[in-house]
């Protein structure tokens, strides 16, 4: 039971570090997630306005038609 030479020697250091690696990279992560977020949130936020308008649209058309019509059947 000696010293093994071909095995892998990983130092409490180096878990160290890539510990703060990881660290690090969640951080980032969470911070791109935190501003995908938002940027969705103002996405979706468009898209319903865009709709609302869409949809309004028909009918304020044949409500103008209508009035229209009336005052020329006067």
């Amino acid at each position: 039971m000696g010293d093994e030479s071909n095995g892998v020697v990983v130092t409490f250091k180096d878990m160290y570090d890539e510990l703060r690696h990881l660290v690090t990279e969640v951080r980032e992560l969470t911070h791109e997630l935190k501003d995908s977020r938002a940027d969705s949130a103002d996405h979706e936020n468009r898209i319903r306005a865009l709709e609302q308008w869409r949809y309004a649209l028909p009918a304020s058309l044949l409500l103008g038609l209508g009035s229209l019509a009336a005052q020329f059947l006067k």
